[in-house]
């Protein structure tokens, strides 16, 4: 199918549609043109209005991105502050941990080594 039958056929459905409405409708013309200019009138007006309203969610979405990349910024840099004070606050004490398991290690090592000449002197008898 061409788009210049297609077009035709569109035209020519939608002025069948039109006389066929005006031939058919309950009122008189006058009548009819005064209701359907009400009715653009009011479309027309929502429409405006309806342009109105996004424009205003346009301008909302654009100012909370760039607000909400402000905040993130902060955060994040306030994050990073937060754990390297962390990490030079329990720096000493990761310390202290290491050197009490080394004496743990030692500790052991020491009754291992007991229990061994034990059990020698124990079993030489």
């Amino acid at each position: 199918m061409s788009a210049k039958s297609f077009l035709s056929g569109f035209l020519i459905g939608g002025l069948a549609a039109g006389v066929t409405a005006l031939l058919t409708t309950p009122m008189s013309g006058k009548e009819m043109r005064k209701s359907c200019n009400d009715t653009s009138q009011a479309f027309l007006s929502h429409i405006q209005e309806l342009k109105i309203d996004l424009v205003a969610i346009k301008d909302s979405v654009k100012t909370a991105t760039v607000e909400g990349k402000d905040v993130i910024s902060v955060f994040l840099e306030d994050l990073k502050q937060s754990i390297e004070t962390w990490k030079e606050e329990t720096k000493p004490h990761q310390e202290q941990l290491q050197a009490d398991l080394k004496e743990m290690e030692a500790a052991i090592k020491e009754l291992e080594l007991d229990l061994d000449t034990n059990s020698e002197t124990t079993t030489n008898h």
